[in-house]
């Protein structure tokens, strides 16, 4: 018990002392960063901090996910983003006997090739953007049925002449009631600074602080899963266009990440999720509109697992995510 004090008395720090910032979500730099790290956890809804299986693959989202997870694995994620855009999640989990868990991973985004001008309209040359993380982290168990985690992100971006460098720490617990088939998750994530800025302005990083709870209840089919997400930046009206409710309701519902899972059988899933903030950004003027809908499959065949999602943008169109895990 005494080796794992430290570690909670950094997890606290870490809460009390973010309680005191408030970044905005609509001026916040390095966005690739709250893209869903997998296909598993997009077709929930794409965020979700207390999900009762600890997944390793999902530790850029809480790095308590970590513990209890299976380890010795290596995930790997493909993402076709809007255009030319891709995206590129890896992630390895290792057993550090004893109840400690390492983890370290990769999140890439190329956002394509680029050509720039003059005033004249005359060629200069050809570019590209690239953003990149690469993370590592830690958990362990705190008391039963509670384990904690935390983990650092080295950033770089690059635009052209323009880059950008930065680091960023997440801490997260997870409270896991398996009798009743329950958990909870708390995590603080991004919270950090820029080593160097793109143009000497200094800029905030995406942090989010959010809540998380993940139920089955007894003869029905699904885990039902709720997310509170950017519970530090409760006002997110400014990212959002013109026509968008800004009721009291509206508001809460922003916040909101809703998903289900129905196991159909041991080796074969399927995932339902809503996200209410992305339905407002992307959402038409049809009265019917899947802006916001989210849905996915998983599957096992022998040692290797995978899973397919789709994401929907409305008019823009959807985002497909596909991952597989394996033991090395």
């Amino acid at each position: 018990m005494k080796e794992v004090k430290p570690l909670l008395l950094i997890i606290l720090t870490f809460f009390l002392s973010s309680s005191l910032i408030a970044q905005s979500d609509r001026t916040a730099i390095y966005r690739f960063l709250d893209m869903s790290p997998n296909a598993s956890i997009a077709g929930l809804g794409g965020y979700h901090p207390g999900l009762f299986e600890p997944d390793f693959s999902n530790m850029h989202l809480n790095p308590a996910y970590l513990h209890g997870s299976e380890t010795g694995m290596v995930s790997a994620t493909f993402i076709n983003f809007f255009g030319d855009s891709k995206m590129g999640n890896t992630s390895y989990s290792l057993d550090l006997g004893t109840s400690h868990t390492l983890g370290v991973g990769l999140r890439f985004l190329g956002h394509g090739d680029f050509t720039s001008y003059d005033e004249n309209g005359n060629e200069l040359n050809s570019f590209s953007a690239t953003d990149l993380a690469i993370n590592a982290a830690y958990a362990t168990t705190i008391i039963p049925n509670w384990t904690g985690g935390l983990s650092v992100d080295l950033i770089h971006s690059s635009y052209e002449q323009y880059t950008s460098s930065a680091f960023a720490l997440t801490g997260g617990v997870l409270y896991t009631d398996t009798e009743n088939h329950f958990s909870l998750g708390v995590v603080i994530r991004n919270l950090g600074t820029q080593f160097s800025t793109y143009n000497g302005t200094r800029e905030p990083m995406p942090l989010d602080i959010a809540v998380g709870i993940t139920k089955k209840p007894e003869a029905f089919p699904a885990e039902l899963t709720v997310t509170l997400r950017k519970l530090n930046d409760w006002n997110l009206n400014g990212a959002l266009t013109e026509s968008s409710s800004s009721n009291a309701f509206n508001e809460l519902m922003k916040h909101v990440v809703l998903g289900s899972k129905f196991q159909l059988s041991e080796s074969f899933q399927f995932t339902l999720g809503y996200n209410h903030y992305l339905h407002e950004l992307n959402k038409t003027n049809e009265n019917f509109d899947f802006a916001g809908l989210h849905a996915g499959v998983g599957f096992t065949i022998k040692k290797l697992h995978f899973d397919i999602s789709r994401s929907s943008y409305s008019s823009l169109g959807g985002v497909t995510h596909l991952s597989f895990k394996i033991a090395l």
